[in-house]
């Protein structure tokens, strides 16, 4: 995949994105099936409507910009805290516990009624680009963007969309890439269920509308019901859901768009986004994909000239931006700006034998296979020292409990959980459980020395533990902490671990804390 072919797909991708959440727009929130055929909005040239589909997905862009591959779930966090400005809905939950000191993925879970919505899969696009052809990493950094502010469905869709759009730089069938997707969520998800629905309806013969009344009548949803007074809604068939519950029911259109339209890019959109619901976001991420698919310039005139390559912001704190010069902010104007950052960006994320850098610019070698494939289908787990990677997968850190928190050091890497959730009483005792893998990167046996620290008022019954770690068979090391909060002043205590491996200089230090209730 050279740097030509690359760069029209990249622009294709936002240009797509551009024009689908401008189209969706009018229709986002309404509840009925309409018939509209083109941008409804007036004025349209070269100013498409403001979204935060893409405007957060430039905040991504600027972390990856100074951490490159380094980037995580809690730099993004930072990012998101300083440069994001809605706080409505998941986006408020998000920040209001991040500032509380609830870290991530515990963020997007913890009383987050809209951990399930749509403002997670819609910041897929930037992870695919910035690893084409590599979904099993771009699938990684989507986690860890998706569980600032969501959890459960909300999450799978990001991950699912990676996926996706990250195969399309080398897979055009769009068949397969649902495929490939599905292959990175659980079975078990009413994601998985509502896309599998969609593709038989399609398989069996079932014709658009037939198809998208069974979306309505079987996947649940409310991204309307938020919107429409109860005398004016008109889809009685509608499955309600709890409010939030949105992420299903919209992906199911958008791939509904995808299969009855057949690569057609306009008539793909117009079948989703006249559907209503969240219109922008289904025709942002359809478009965004068949724009991968396609590339920019097999992009209908008609659709991408009035837009003219034009990002319109609405949703960044621009008047911090020349007040952070420590954090230099990186605003583009137009796609075109955009996708030559994200090239530029490419070789910060994708390791070295994944792409070369020619005197005809960057080339990236994608995968061979891109569908997901858990650990223990690659290798014999009861042999020595046989990891693919030393990194939780994807796979992995979607299986987390929900209130627990992970961090990759540089020789293990280790899970805290909250066995019950992280509140407290003084008085009453409340545990933690460590657990600690090698991963594969020094190739010997270690011995670990666990000490813990807390605040006064607090007792801890294991303050120093030592343990050996095997580097066979993906060994682990379990430890649970009972610890007592006698007297504790305030609201909030930390416990800080102290990693200690016996003949290494690295330093190990791991936070928890917990909550009054």
């Amino acid at each position: 995949m050279d740097k030509k072919i690359l760069r029209d797909k990249i622009l294709g991708c936002f240009n797509g994105k551009n024009v689908g959440g401008t189209l969706g727009a009018p229709l986002e929130g309404k509840n009925g099936f309409f018939d509209i055929e083109y941008f409804i909005q007036p004025n349209i040239e070269s100013n498409p409507q403001p979204n935060d589909d893409l405007d957060l997905q430039i905040s991504s862009l600027n972390a990856v910009r100074r951490f490159g591959r380094c980037v995580n779930s809690e730099i993004l966090a930072e990012y998101y805290n300083i440069f994001v400005n809605p706080s409505w809905a998941e986006y408020g939950v998000g920040k209001s516990n991040l500032r509380r000191g609830i870290p991530t993925p515990i963020s997007g879970y913890h009383f987050n009624s809209y951990k399930d919505s749509c403002g997670s899969f819609i910041r897929s696009e930037i992870w695919a680009c910035l690893c084409p052809g590599h979904p099993e990493i771009a699938t990684r950094y989507a986690y860890f963007d998706s569980s600032i502010d969501h959890a459960d469905e909300g999450t799978y869709g990001e991950v699912f969309w990676a996926a996706v759009q990250s195969s399309a730089f080398v897979e055009s069938d769009i068949r397969k890439l649902i495929d490939i997707g599905l292959s990175y969520i659980p079975k078990t998800s009413a994601l998985h269920k509502g896309i599998t629905l969609v593709i038989n309806c399609y398989e069996s013969g079932k014709t658009y509308e037939q198809t998208r009344d069974v979306i309505f009548k079987e996947v649940a949803g409310a991204f309307s019901y938020q919107h429409t007074k109860l005398k004016d809604i008109k889809l009685k068939q509608y499955n309600p859901a709890p409010a939030g519950f949105d992420a299903p029911q919209n992906i199911a259109i958008a791939i509904m768009g995808l299969l009855y339209g057949e690569g057609d890019f306009g008539k793909s959109m117009l079948l989703a986004v006249n559907c209503g619901e969240d219109a922008d976001c289904t025709a942002g991420s359809l478009a965004a994909t068949m724009g991968i698919i396609l590339g920019n310039s097999q992009l209908p005139e008609k659709w991408i000239k009035p837009i003219n390559d034009v990002i319109i912001t609405a949703s960044l704190n621009t008047l911090d931006f020349g007040m952070t010069m420590n954090m230099p902010f990186f605003l583009p104007h137009s796609t075109q700006e955009m996708t030559d950052e994200i090239i530029r960006c490419i070789p910060k994320m994708l390791s070295a034998d994944t792409y070369d850098i020619t005197d005809d610019g960057l080339e990236v070698f994608p995968i061979d296979n891109f569908y997901c494939k858990d650990a223990d289908e690659l290798y014999y787990r009861g042999a020595f020292g046989n990891r693919e990677s030393e990194y939780f997968s994807t796979t992995e850190l979607m299986s987390l409990p929900h209130y627990s928190i992970f961090k990759e050091f540089s020789l293990f890497k280790m899970q805290a959980i909250y066995e019950n959730d992280f509140f407290f009483e003084n008085g009453k005792e409340t545990t933690i459980k460590l657990k600690i893998y090698d991963n594969g990167e020094s190739k010997i046996q270690h011995w670990l020395t666990i000490r813990a620290y807390t605040s006064d008022g607090v007792e801890i019954k294991e303050k120093v533990s030592t343990m050996p770690l095997s580097n066979c068979n993906g060994d682990m090391i379990e430890k649970t902490f009972h610890i007592l909060p006698k007297q504790v002043e305030g609201d909030k205590f930390d416990v800080v671990f102290d990693i200690y491996m016996e003949g290494h200089a690295s330093m190990n230090l791991f936070k928890v804390s917990f909550f009054a209730k």
